[in-house]
């Protein structure tokens, strides 16, 4: 999905926000403010949301010297998901329903993003994690999402944000011999790298990372490795929206699902959906 004009609300406060994070005065939040706004304007009608994301914070980068914003928030997210994980297993349980059990708190998960909302509280993330339980859902697509997990040889799961990522072990684990996990080739906002992978315990599925520093997946900068992961994969499972965002429309052949929670009003219409709706959405399912 390219940048719509319904992002151009969030990506001004982006920008506001970013250059208040460069220089000590005002005459440097000035120009840091000019100069992100000539990297929007010069990607506007080619880049993704994500894609965009990956600019602004190369750009932060450069000017700050700081390559890992969020490296506290993803910490304290891993070690607070970590805690929860023991608990929300034995909510899943054994037996008839666990998948779907496993699944929504796995789409829960997603409500963990910094991104998408700077004002996150993690402290209130266990109850709104556990709240996916009592969500509507497509019943049906979850259904064949399992069958096509069941089936599968080669899963390939996109990870999204730090913490979520623990959770999405509830869904990985039982598919430890067919699953390859994709992190992000740098940090970027919250999302994982392989560090990251590591600390959330997921160094027990094979690691390839995108080759780039967005909050989703870009073909022109993906590297090798995930390219050939992608092409190998039978099944594709894409955590939240901003994987969505830059997959959905045009990305893989294989079958794949993307599983969100959703988080702004640009993906709502596009959906039909309500603000932090569960969604599992099926692409290429005639495969």
């Amino acid at each position: 999905m390219k940048i719509q004009p319904g992002c151009r609300g969030c990506i001004e406060h982006q920008l506001k926000m970013l250059s208040r994070t460069i220089g000590t005065d005002e005459k440097a939040h000035a120009v840091a403010l000019a100069e992100l706004t000539a990297i929007y304007r010069k990607v506007a009608d080619t880049a993704s949301p994500p894609e965009l994301a990956a600019l602004y914070y190369a750009y932060l980068e450069e000017q700050t010297g700081i390559s890992d914003p969020f490296r506290r928030e993803k910490e304290f997210s891993t070690k607070l998901a970590l805690r929860m994980l023991p608990d929300l297993k034995k909510l899943v349980g054994e037996g008839e329903g666990a998948f779907e059990r496993a699944l929504l708190l796995a789409i829960g998960g997603n409500i963990i993003d910094y991104g998408a909302n700077p004002d996150f509280n993690i402290e209130d993330a266990e109850r709104q994690i556990r709240q996916v339980m009592d969500c509507p859902f497509d019943a049906g697509a979850a259904a064949d999402l399992h069958r096509r997990m069941d089936a599968s040889n080669q899963i390939l799961y996109i990870l999204d944000n730090c913490g979520e990522a623990v959770i999405d072990r509830l869904l990985i684990e039982p598919y430890a011999d067919r699953i390859t996990i994709v992190v992000r080739g740098k940090p970027i906002l919250n999302d994982v790298t392989r560090e990251d992978a590591a600390a959330s315990g997921l160094d027990f599925v094979p690691i390839v990372d995108t080759g780039y520093g967005a909050p989703g997946v870009s073909l022109q900068h993906s590297s090798p490795e995930f390219l050939r992961a992608l092409d190998a994969a039978d099944l594709v499972i894409a955590k939240g929206q901003g994987n969505f965002e830059s997959m959905a429309d045009e990305f893989t052949a294989a079958p794949a699902y993307y599983l969100l929670r959703t988080k702004c009003q640009v993906i709502c219409m596009q959906l039909d959906a309500e603000m932090n709706s569960i969604r599992i959405i099926g692409r290429n399912l005639a495969r």
